[in-house]
């Protein structure tokens, strides 16, 4: 498997004196003794090994399902509501009327951006998504990454990654990069998984958000809050209220890979008894599944 791996420092301040945390299919989670980040390493696949996963197969008969679109027959309406909250937060920002959608993959945030008025624009790697983005929604998305895209700095109002950050080999490099393409004052949208969260500490390395064949980083508020300062954002601000109040969106009991396990049966009994009054509190103290930040170019 020697070929198939790279090895890499941490990301985020380029130490490479990990802690390993998770073995996890044959590879590992490490913790950055340096600062913290946590990150799928020291040994990890390479950007052609991960990118394998996203074939056509999975599109169709993963990643469509999941959002309950079947035989690609889909409700707009269902998903312009779906991703109002993450919309409006963008809505101040608006100037040029331009938007980026980094990671756009089937295009459904991207529709919805679009039918609220936003002339958008996305980025996929995953040639199946993009193709049905284009044929099947009518979007401007484009096969490739954000480093290669070249496109023109300064000419955005937003740039969004939705779930793609922790996907990302460099991620340093593409936040970077993202902000070289928003005018001054633009936003960056960001939602990621949360290595704080509650359900990481209740399932342990059964969450089925620690895989490290897909998910190579693992912030927290305060990796994530360090990073983006670092490349140059001059305001970030986290909204810990993600999940509004819906149990299962804060603290999800079936983000396990081994659901009868005495941890996932106990973590989901709990959930199902007592989520509705411990909801609040996960939320406020930062403990909920995902992050969700606004920084400020």
């Amino acid at each position: 498997m020697g070929e198939l791996l790279e090895r890499v420092q941490c990301n985020l301040c380029g130490a490479d004196d990990p802690l390993l945390l998770h073995r996890k299919y044959d590879l590992d989670i490490s913790r950055c003794r340096g600062c913290g980040l946590v990150y799928a390493g020291p040994q990890r696949l390479t950007p052609e090994e991960s990118r394998a996963r996203y074939s056509a197969d999975f599109f169709e008969k993963e990643y469509l399902p999941a959002l309950g679109v079947q035989g690609h027959r889909f409700d707009l309406e269902a998903f312009d509501a779906r991703y109002r909250h993450l919309l409006d937060r963008l809505g101040p920002f608006r100037q040029l009327g331009s938007l980026l959608e980094v990671g756009s993959a089937a295009g459904f945030f991207l529709k919805a951006a679009e039918r609220s008025g936003w002339t958008a624009t996305g980025l996929e790697v995953m040639e199946a998504g993009a193709r049905f983005a284009r044929e099947t929604l009518g979007l401007d998305v484009r096969l490739g990454t954000l480093e290669d895209a070249g496109l023109p700095a300064g000419s955005y109002d937003a740039v969004v990654l939705l779930d793609v950050i922790e996907h990302l080999h460099d991620p340093r490099a593409a936040l970077a990069q993202a902000r070289s393409l928003l005018r001054p004052g633009g936003a960056l949208l960001l939602f990621t998984p949360n290595y704080d969260a509650l359900s990481r500490r209740a399932l342990g390395t059964a969450w089925a958000v620690l895989s490290p064949v897909e998910h190579l980083y693992y912030f927290t508020g305060g990796s994530l809050d360090r990073l983006l300062r670092e490349v140059g954002f001059r305001e970030v601000a986290f909204d810990r209220r993600v999940g509004w109040g819906v149990v299962y969106d804060t603290m999800n009991p079936l983000a396990t890979n081994y659901p009868r396990s005495w941890r996932s049966r106990a973590w989901r009994w709990l959930v199902d008894t007592t989520g509705g009054t411990l909801v609040a509190g996960v939320q406020r103290h930062g403990l909920g599944d995902a992050l969700l930040c606004l920084a400020q170019n």
